[in-house]
């Protein structure tokens, strides 16, 4: 039996979390609270500063992963799994932080770098669940679910490997 916390729901709920969801969820918490630092402090500072070459590609980037969480968004509010939905929105505002951050120069970079493996940790944690479970959202086939999960672990890759 597959563990489809989302299917036949018509009300809201909030679904339980296994072990390897809790690691996800901390690495992305923790996360969060550096893209808020990193959001602040490059706020305080910045003058305007218009970002080439590197730079532009990660808040490119970054941009993009922060549009695909947005609708990601939609998808929860279908799921009417509460805790889903707020961190889903939360972390959408985390990577919009970063994008403003790298949007306001090179200052920023220590902070992504850590943002960036930190997520990318918690999406290697949410690859491994899919892996050691029979988790499905909706009958959305497994690969599905794993090559979007992919794509911002290659997207996180991408933005470490231009900050170095």
């Amino acid at each position: 039996m597959s563990l489809d916390y989302h299917g036949g729901r018509n009300s809201w709920h909030v679904a339980p979390m296994a072990g390897l969801e809790k690691l996800e969820t901390a690495l992305k918490v923790i996360a969060i609270v550096v893209a808020a630092i990193v959001f602040f402090q490059t706020r305080a500072g910045s003058g305007g500063v218009e970002v080439a070459g590197s730079v532009a590609i990660q808040s490119r980037i970054m941009r993009a992963m922060a549009i695909g969480l947005a609708i990601a968004v939609l998808d929860r509010l279908q799921q009417r799994e509460v805790a889903s939905i707020a961190f889903t929105v939360v972390n959408d505002l985390a990577h919009w932080g970063m994008y403003f951050a790298l949007s306001s120069g090179i200052a920023a970079m220590l902070g992504v770098v850590v943002y960036c493996a930190l997520m990318m940790a918690g999406d290697i944690a949410k690859i491994a669940f899919f892996a050691t479970t029979d988790y499905t959202v909706r009958g959305i086939p497994k690969p599905l679910l794993v090559a979007g999960v992919s794509a911002f672990i290659v997207a996180y890759g991408v933005i470490l490997v231009l900050a170095v």
